[in-house]
């Protein structure tokens, strides 16, 4: 009879997948902030920045787990 043993890659995945899921919060939070602040602009300084307002329009519709 043999005998199953687990590779020890289990719990380093585990550790690295604990140690992802922050920084894919503060990407996800940052998405939130950017995309409100682009909400805010006003047109002239959309303009400045040379966001066409369709664009704009595009990007804060986007949910924030889409990039």
């Amino acid at each position: 009879m043999s005998i199953l043993t687990l590779p020890s890659t289990t719990t380093s995945t585990r550790s690295t997948n604990r140690l992802a899921r922050p920084s894919l919060l503060r990407l996800w939070l940052q998405r939130i902030r950017t995309r409100r602040s682009l909400a805010a602009l006003d047109p002239d300084q959309l303009r400045d920045a040379g966001i066409e307002p369709w664009r704009l329009r595009h990007e804060i519709r986007k949910p924030f787990w889409r990039g």
